[in-house]
C-alpha cells in the first residue's frame, strides 16, 4: 500500500513478525494510514510518504513491536470489580503487601470492603506466606478484608466474617455444600478448633464472591474500561477472554456497555460456557439459537463456545471432573451441535482422564461434523504428549498454553513430578509439527495479567520463587514466545490476516517498549511496560516519553 501516511514512526528497531515474504523482519520506520500499516522500510523510505499535516513518533531507538494478544484470559470477569480491588501481583513483601491495605484503609470510609483477588501466590513474598486474620485486623480494623491466592485459599479479617456472618453453624452449613457441589471445600480451624478466617477451595471462593458487595451497573461499566487501558499501558491490544466461574449471562453487560460507550482500548473475542452445573444444554442450545459465530465488530466480537462445556467435567491439575460415559456422550452431543453451527470451542484441560476423553470425543465429532477448519483449541493442555501429535493435526486444533506454572509449578510438580512437568506441554515438538500455539496467562485469579510477566515465564520456566518448571527444549525462544502472544493467538480467532503483526494492510495495533525485550535480561523482561499503545493506529495508551512532530 503506498497512500499517504497520516502518522509514521521513525528512527526505532521494529520488529514485524512478518510473514508475507516482502515485509522486511525489522525495520527502521513504519507508516500508518486510516487505522492500518501502509509501509515499513527505511526512515528515508517511510519520511517520503509522509504529507503535510502527518504526525511523526521519533522513537529514538525504541523497539516497537506488534500490539499483544492474550490468548486466555478471564477479563470480563475481573472488569466488573476492576476499580474496586487492590492489586498485589506485583508486589514482592508481605509486609509491602500489608501497607497497601493500611494505605486503602485510610483512604475509603469504614466498613468499605478491601479486596485483593488473586493474581498472585504465597511464594512471591521472603516470608512465604500469605497475611493472617490477625495481621489483616492490624492493618484494617474498622473494614471488611477479603485476600484470595489464586482458588487456593482466602483469608478474611475479623469484621469481613461477621460481615458474611461466618459462625461454626454457618461454616459447617457452607463446607456441606461446597462438598456437595465439587467434592471439596473447607474452612481451617485452630488447634482449640476455632475458625481462623480462611477457607480453601473453589466452591468455597464462589460462596465467598455471593457475600461480597457487587458495584452498580455504572461502576462495573468504568472498572471494564479501566481494566482495557491498564491492558493497553502494558502494550495489550487484545485478549481473548474465556468467561469463568460466575460468569453468567448478567455479566457481559457491562463488557457490552463499555463497548457501546467506545471506552474500550483492548480488542475482546469473548468465549462463552453454560452459566453453572445442570444448565449446559439449555444454555448452549440458547447461544447457537440466538447468537452466531464471530458476531461483533474489529472492537468486541463473540468468537466462540468454552472453555467450559460441562461443569461436572471441569478438571484440575492431575484431578479429573466427571469423565463417566454419560458425560463423555452429553459433551459430543453438546459440540457436535457446536461444529454443525460452525462454533469454534475452547475447552479446559487440566488431567490426563479428562484430556484422552475430550480428544476422543472431538474425534467422534470431527467424524460426524468436520472441525479442521473451526480453530478448536485446547486450553491449558499440559495433559498432551508428543505422540498425540498426529490426532491433533489430523483435526486441526491448537494448543493454547498459558504461565499458570509461574505461580502454580510447585503444586504440579508435587503431583507429577519434575520430569513431567519439564514437557508439560512438549512445546518443541509441537512448534515443529506446526501446531498453533496460542499463548496467555489465565488471569486474573490464577495468575498475573502483565504479558511482559508471561513472556519471562515462556522464556526462562521459573516460578515466582525460582523453581524450574517447564524446561530445555521446551523453553519458547523470544521470539517464539512473542510470535505466540501475537500471530498465534490471533489465529485462535481467525484473524492473523488481520492483526498480530506489523505487514501493510493490516491493522495498526503497536506498543513501543519502555526496554528493549529482545536485550534486556530474561528476568527483567517483566519490568516492561509500553511508552506508546497504538490500535488501529489511535494512541490509547502515551506517556508523552516518545518525542513527536507535525510534519
Amino acid at each position: 500500500m503506498t497512500a499517504r501516511p497520516d502518522t509514521i514512526l521513525t528512527g526505532g528497531r521494529i520488529t514485524t513478525l512478518a510473514e508475507d515474504g516482502r515485509t522486511p523482519a525489522d525495520a527502521e520506520a513504519i507508516a500508518i494510514g486510516d487505522g492500518r500499516v501502509t509501509a515499513v522500510g527505511t526512515d528515508e523510505e517511510i519520511r517520503a510518504l509522509a504529507g503535510p499535516g502527518a504526525t511523526e513518533y521519533r522513537l529514538d531507538g525504541r523497539r516497537v513491536i506488534p500490539g499483544l494478544i492474550d490468548g486466555h484470559i478471564h477479563a470480563l470477569r475481573a472488569g466488573r470489580t476492576w476499580n474496586d480491588e487492590l492489586r498485589w501481583e506485583n508486589v514482592y513483601d508481605l509486609d509491602v503487601a500489608l501497607e497497601l491495605i493500611r494505605a486503602e484503609a485510610d483512604r475509603v470510609p469504614a466498613g468499605t470492603w478491601i479486596r485483593v483477588v488473586g493474581g498472585w501466590h504465597d511464594g512471591q513474598f521472603p516470608q512465604g506466606r500469605g497475611p493472617t486474620r490477625d495481621e489483616l485486623d492490624a492493618v484494617a480494623p474498622h473494614h471488611p478484608v477479603y485476600v484470595q491466592t489464586r482458588y487456593e485459599y482466602a483469608q478474611l479479617n475479623t469484621l469481613a466474617m461477621e460481615r458474611m456472618g461466618l459462625d461454626e453453624d454457618r461454616a459447617a452449613e457452607v463446607e456441606a455444600g461446597a462438598t456437595r457441589a465439587a467434592g471439596n471445600g473447607r474452612f481451617e480451624r485452630d488447634a482449640e478448633g476455632r475458625l481462623t478466617g480462611r477457607g480453601f477451595g473453589i466452591a468455597l471462593m464462589s460462596w465467598f464472591y455471593r457475600q461480597l458487595p457487587v458495584p452498580s451497573f455504572e461502576e462495573q461499566v468504568a472498572s471494564t474500561a479501566a481494566l482495557s487501558t491498564e491492558f493497553a499501558r502494558l502494550g495489550m491490544t487484545g485478549v481473548v477472554d474465556g468467561g469463568g466461574v460466575n460468569s453468567g449471562p448478567d455479566a457481559y453487560g457491562a463488557m457490552y456497555e463499555a463497548w457501546r460507550r467506545g471506552g474500550l482500548k483492548t480488542r475482546v473475542r469473548l468465549f462463552k460456557h453454560p452459566t453453572q452445573d445442570g444448565t449446559e444444554r439449555e444454555d448452549f442450545a440458547g447461544y447457537l439459537r440466538f447468537e452466531h459465530p464471530h458476531f461483533g465488530d474489529g472492537i468486541l466480537r463473540v468468537s466462540g463456545l468454552g472453555e467450559v462445556v460441562l461443569w461436572r467435567s471441569h478438571d484440575g491439575f492431575g484431578v479429573p471432573g466427571d469423565i463417566s460415559a454419560e458425560s463423555a456422550e452429553e459433551m459430543f452431543e453438546i459440540l457436535s451441535e457446536a461444529a454443525a453451527a460452525g462454533w469454534t470451542v475452547q475447552l479446559h484441560v487440566h488431567s490426563d482422564e479428562f484430556y484422552e476423553l475430550a480428544l476422543e470425543v472431538w474425534e467422534r465429532v470431527h467424524a460426524v461434523h468436520p472441525i479442521d477448519g473451526l480453530r478448536w483449541t485446547m486450553v491449558h493442555a499440559e495433559p498432551v504428549q508428543a505422540a498425540d501429535i498426529p490426532r491433533l493435526a489430523r483435526l486441526g486444533v491448537g494448543v493454547s498454553m498459558q504461565s499458570l506454572m509461574r505461580l502454580s509449578g510447585e503444586s504440579a510438580i508435587a503431583r507429577w513430578g519434575a520430569e513431567r512437568i519439564a514437557a508439560a506441554p512438549p512445546v518443541r515438538a509441537l512448534l515443529d509439527a506446526g501446531i498453533p500455539m496460542p499463548l496467555g496467562s489465565d488471569a486474573m485469579r490464577v495468575a498475573n495479567y502483565n504479558p511482559f510477566v508471561s513472556l519471562q515465564w515462556f522464556v526462562t520456566g521459573l516460578t515466582v520463587s525460582g523453581t524450574p518448571t517447564v524446561r530445555g527444549e521446551n523453553l519458547h525462544s523470544r521470539l517464539e514466545a512473542l510470535r505466540g502472544y501475537t500471530l498465534q493467538s490471533a489465529w485462535s480467532t481467525f484473524e492473523e490476516h488481520e492483526r498480530g503483526s506489523l505487514e501493510p494492510g493490516k491493522l495498526a495495533d503497536l506498543a513501543v517498549l519502555s526496554a528493549d525485550y529482545f536485550e534486556v535480561p530474561a528476568e527483567q523482561i517483566h519490568t516492561i511496560v509500553s511508552e506508546l499503545t497504538l490500535l488501529g493506529g489511535e494512541a490509547v495508551w502515551d506517556t508523552r516519553a516518545v518525542g513527536r512532530a507535525a510534519r
